[in-house]
C-alpha cells in the first residue's frame, strides 16, 4: 500500500503551491516577448514543467496559459499527477496515460 503521512501531504501542497508560482512567473515572462503566441506560451510551460499538455487542453477546453494558472492552483494535490507527465530516467519520459475524469 502507498499511503502518505500528514507530512508527506503537506509537503506535496507546498511543492504544487511552489509550482504554480514558478508556473506563473514563466508565462508572465514570456507573455512579455510579443513574437509568442498564447498557444505557443502554454505548449513552452507545459512541457518545461513536464505537464500533459493534452489532458490540460482537454480540461481547459484551450490552451491559454493564464487558464492554466487557475486551472493548477485549483487542483487538489492528488489531482496534480493526473495532469504531470511521468519522468522515466534522464534520458526518457513518458506521458501519464491515465485520463482524468472531467
Amino acid at each position: 500500500m502507498n499511503h502518505l503521512t500528514i507530512s508527506d501531504k503537506i509537503e506535496t501542497c507546498f511543492s504544487i503551491k511552489k509550482l504554480v508560482n514558478l508556473i506563473e512567473a514563466q508565462i508572465l515572462e514570456l507573455d512579455e516577448n510579443l513574437e509568442l503566441t498564447s498557444e505557443e506560451i502554454f505548449e513552452i510551460v507545459c512541457q518545461s514543467s513536464h505537464l500533459n499538455t493534452d489532458f490540460l487542453k482537454q480540461a481547459l477546453g484551450c490552451k491559454c496559459p493564464f487558464a492554466l494558472i487557475g486551472f493548477i492552483s485549483e487542483l487538489e494535490f492528488n489531482e496534480f499527477s493526473h495532469y504531470s507527465v511521468i519522468i522515466e530516467d534522464s534520458n526518457t519520459c513518458s506521458q501519464n496515460v491515465k485520463q482524468p475524469a472531467i
